[in-house]
């Protein structure tokens, strides 16, 4: 059995191009500039959107992201979409299927 992984991106780019299940994302930002983040199921950003385009607050006190018990299937791959005109860390939780 495949073991969970933490991947971290700074900039638009995939995550893996196999298929994966997403447990989670936490974000780290530069504290003002607010990032835009979307996922897609693909290997790029002309696959299915699977987490909605999200504005995150950079000024917010403590954790941006989602944790959960669940699992977002991207069958596919994962692909990050970054918008920031400043600097903001991804890191997805998944887990190859």
């Amino acid at each position: 059995m495949e073991e969970a992984r933490a991947t971290k991106k700074t900039s638009s780019a995939s995550v893996t191009t196999k298929g994966a299940n997403i447990y989670g994302m936490l974000l780290g930002t530069d504290g003002v500039n607010d990032p835009a983040i979307t996922v897609y199921d693909g290997i790029d950003n002309t696959g299915v959107e699977i987490i909605p385009t999200t504005t995150y607050d950079a000024s917010a006190l403590g954790l941006n992201g989602f944790m959960g018990p669940f699992k977002i299937r991207a069958h596919s791959g994962i692909y990050i979409e970054i918008t920031c005109a400043g600097t903001v860390e991804v890191i997805t939780f998944w887990m190859p299927i």
